[in-house]
C-alpha cells in the first residue's frame, strides 16, 4: 500500500515539474517573440520614414529649391502616412555644436526632448538616425542630405502606438517573469500538496459512505469504482429532477400562453422591441390602432413595421438617444377610416429579473374620442359664456334695430318718390334688416338647440340642399354622389342637419371664383357611421386661418358673420358626430362630416329601401 501511495505521489510530482518547465519555456519564448516583433516593427517603420525622407529630398532636387512647398509636404505625408515632415539646415554653427557636444540645439530638441547632441553625431557622417520616444509613442528618422551645395536634415516622424504597446508588453513580461518564476515554484509546491490532499479527502469521504475498501491493492481503481457507484445513484436522482423540470417547464409555457391571452384581450396597445431593434410582440389592440395586420412579426425591424408612422419612430429614436422613459406623449397619426387618430404613447425599458435591459415596451392608448369630448367640452364652455353675454346684448340690439326700422318706415312714407332722401331711407331700411337678420342668427347660434330626433334618408336631404344652392349659385357646378353600401339612413334632426350642411356647402360655393367652380358631395359608409365629404376646387384655406375656422365670429370674408361653420360644428356635435377638414392652396378644401347610423339590420334594410326609392 505504501509503495502504491509513493508511486502516485511521485507521478504527480513529476507531472507538476514538467508543467513548471513548460511554463518557463513559454515565458522565454514569449520574450523572444516580442523581441522579434518589436525589431520587425521598428525596421518597417524605419523603412517607411526613410522612404518619406527620400521622397522629400527628391522633391527638393526636382524643384531645384531648398524649401519644400506645403502641397508637396501634404502629398508625401498622405502617401507615406507621415505625421511630421520638416527640413533642418545644417549650418556651420550647428555642426560645430554637434562635434563638440556643447550647447543645445532647440530645433532637434523640439522633435525629441530626450535627444542629446552626442546622439546626432551619425548625421555628420551622412548616416541616418532613428529614434523612438516612449512617452509620445512616436518614431523619428533624421535623414541627412545635400542639395545645391547646402546640407540639411529631413525629419520624418509618425505615431507608432503598436510599437509602444509591444515595448511596454516586453517590459511587463520582464517584470512578471521574475515574479512568475517565484510564483510558479511556490505554486508547484502548493499544487503537489493540493493534488495529494484532495485524493486523500476523496478516500475519506468514500470510506464515510461505507463504499470504499481501504484494503484494496489499487487505491485509484478502488476510488474510481466507488465514485462510479455514487454517480449511478446521482443519475437516478437526475432523472427525477428532469421530470420535475419538465413539469415546471409546462407550467411556465401555460403561464406564457395565459399572458398572451391577456395581451390579445386588453384594449391597450402593447409593442415590445428587443435590443436588436426587432419587434418581439405586437398585440391585437396595437395592430388595430395602427391599421396593421395582426400576426407573428418575429425578426421584423421596428422601422419596417412602424414605417408609416414617423411620429412613433421619432419617439422611439428619442428614447434610444436619451435613455429616459417617456410617459403619455400625445401623437397625431393618419388613419384611413377616421382621417386622424390621437394616441397617447409611453415608452419604458424592458428588464429581466436581474435588472438587465432586454429592450423596450411601447404602450399605446387611443385618445381620439377623449380629445373629441375635450373639444366639445371647450366648445360648450365657450357657448355657455357666449350665451350669458348674448341675452342682454341681443335684446338691446333687437330693440334698437326695431326702432331704427320704425323711424325709417315713417320717413319713407312721408318722402316723395325719386328723391335722394327716398333712396337713402331705402338703404337705411336694407342695412337695418340685415342687422336684424344678423342678430337673429346670433341668437340662433347662442341659444340651446333641441333635437327633433327621427330617422331619415340623408341622400334625399342632401338632394334638396344641392338643388337650392344650385339655384342660388348657377355659376357653380354642384354634384351629389352616393357610394353607400349599407344605406344612408341617419337618426337626428333633419332641419338642423340641413342648416349645418347648407352652411358648409354655402361656404364652398362662396369660396369659388370664376365660372369653372365645382362642389362635389360624396356619401360613403365607414366604421363610425355615414361619412359626408364636401369638396370644392376653390383657393383653399390659408395656413394661419385653419385653427380658427370653427371659432365663432371668425370669417375669411369681409361680409361674413363668422357663425356658419361654428353653428355647423355645434349641430354635428349635438348629433354625436365629427366635422373636420383638409385644405390645399392648389386643389381646394374638403370638409368631412361623420354621423352615426342605426346599427340594427332592420335599420339598414329600411335605409337601403329609402335610398332605392330616392
Amino acid at each position: 500500500m505504501k509503495t502504491k501511495k509513493k508511486d502516485f505521489q511521485v507521478e504527480v510530482s513529476l507531472g507538476v515539474a514538467l508543467i513548471v518547465l513548460v511554463m518557463v519555456a513559454l515565458n522565454f519564448a514569449s520574450h523572444y517573440a516580442l523581441f522579434r516583433v518589436r525589431e520587425s516593427l521598428e525596421n518597417q517603420v524605419r523603412e517607411e520614414l526613410t522612404e518619406a525622407a527620400v521622397a522629400a529630398t527628391d522633391d527638393l532636387i526636382w524643384e531645384h529649391s531648398l524649401t519644400m512647398s506645403d502641397s508637396a509636404a501634404s502629398a508625401i505625408k498622405k502617401n507615406y502616412g507621415v505625421k511630421t515632415l520638416s527640413l533642418i539646415p545644417m549650418t556651420y554653427e550647428r555642426v560645430l555644436e554637434i562635434q563638440k557636444e556643447a550647447g543645445t540645439d532647440s530645433i532637434f530638441m523640439t522633435f525629441d526632448p530626450t535627444l542629446a547632441l552626442a546622439d546626432l553625431r551619425p548625421l555628420l557622417h551622412n548616416q541616418s538616425l532613428y529614434r523612438y520616444n516612449d512617452e509620445t509613442a512616436t518614431s523619428l528618422v533624421f535623414f541627412p542630405a545635400e542639395h545645391l551645395g547646402s546640407r540639411y536634415v529631413v525629419v520624418a516622424g509618425k505615431e507608432n502606438t503598436l510599437l509602444g504597446s509591444v515595448q511596454n508588453a516586453g517590459k511587463i513580461l520582464i517584470y512578471f517573469a521574475i515574479l512568475g518564476i517565484a510564483v510558479i515554484i511556490y505554486a508547484s509546491i502548493r499544487l503537489i500538496h493540493f493534488v495529494i490532499n484532495p485524493f486523500n479527502r476523496l478516500k475519506e469521504k468514500a470510506a464515510a459512505f461505507g463504499k470504499y475498501d481501504s484494503t484494496a491493492n489499487n487505491e485509484v481503481a478502488e476510488l474510481i469504482d466507488t465514485y462510479e457507484g455514487i454517480i449511478n445513484d446521482l443519475k437516478g436522482k437526475e432523472e427525477e429532477l428532469r421530470r420535475l423540470n419538465d413539469y415546471i417547464t409546462r407550467r411556465a409555457e401555460d403561464l406564457e400562453i395565459y399572458n398572451n391571452y391577456i395581451l390579445k384581450s386588453i384594449q391597450t396597445g402593447v409593442i415590445t422591441i428587443d435590443n436588436d431593434g426587432q419587434v418581439a410582440t405586437l398585440n391585437r389592440a396595437a395592430a388595430g390602432m395602427l391599421g396593421l395586420e395582426y400576426g407573428a412579426r418575429g425578426g421584423e425591424n421596428f422601422r419596417v413595421t412602424l414605417g408609416p408612422y414617423p411620429g412613433l419612430l421619432n419617439l422611439i429614436d428619442e428614447y434610444l438617444a436619451e435613455g429616459d422613459s417617456i410617459q403619455a406623449r400625445d401623437l397625431q397619426l393618419p388613419d384611413t377610416e377616421r382621417g386622424e387618430i390621437i394616441l397617447s404613447a409611453s415608452i419604458t425599458p424592458l428588464l429581466d429579473s436581474e435588472g438587465d435591459r432586454l429592450g423596450l415596451s411601447l404602450i399605446l392608448n387611443d385618445r381620439t374620442e377623449a380629445r373629441r369630448l375635450q373639444q366639445e367640452l371647450e366648445l360648450n364652455r365657450r357657448m355657455a359664456s357666449l350665451g350669458e353675454m348674448s341675452g342682454g346684448l341681443a335684446h338691446q340690439l333687437r330693440n334698437s334695430t326695431a326702432a331704427i326700422m320704425g323711424f325709417a318706415r315713417l320717413i319713407d312714407k312721408r318722402t316723395e318718390e325719386s328723391t335722394p332722401v327716398k333712396e337713402n331711407v331705402g338703404s337705411l331700411l336694407k342695412e337695418a334688416r340685415e342687422a336684424a337678420e344678423l342678430v337673429g342668427r346670433f341668437l340662433d347660434f347662442a341659444k340651446p338647440l333641441k333635437l327633433d330626433g327621427q330617422e331619415f334618408n340623408m341622400e334625399a336631404l342632401l338632394a334638396e340642399v344641392r338643388e337650392s344652392h344650385q339655384r342660388k349659385y348657377p355659376e357653380v357646378t354642384i354634384t351629389l354622389e352616393n357610394n353607400c353600401q349599407a344605406g344612408c339612413l341617419v337618426s337626428g334632426d333633419p332641419l338642423l342637419l340641413k342648416q349645418a350642411l347648407g352652411n358648409v356647402i354655402d361656404n364652398g360655393c362662396k369660396a369659388i371664383s370664376g365660372k369653372n367652380g365645382r362642389v362635389a358631395i360624396n356619401l360613403i359608409n365607414v366604421k363610425q357611421g355615414l361619412e359626408i365629404n364636401i369638396a370644392d376646387n376653390g383657393p383653399g384655406i390659408p395656413e394661419e386661418a385653419r385653427e380658427k375656422i370653427f371659432t365663432p365670429f371668425y370669417s375669411g370674408s369681409p361680409s361674413g358673420a363668422g357663425l356658419g361653420l361654428s353653428l355647423a360644428q355645434k349641430i354635428v356635435s349635438l348629433h354625436g358626430g365629427l366635422i373636420d377638414f383638409c385644405s390645399s392652396l392648389e386643389t381646394g378644401t374638403i370638409f368631412t362630416i361623420i354621423l352615426p347610423q342605426p346599427k340594427s339590420k332592420g335599420h339598414r334594410s329600411r335605409a337601403n329601401a329609402a335610398a332605392n326609392q330616392s
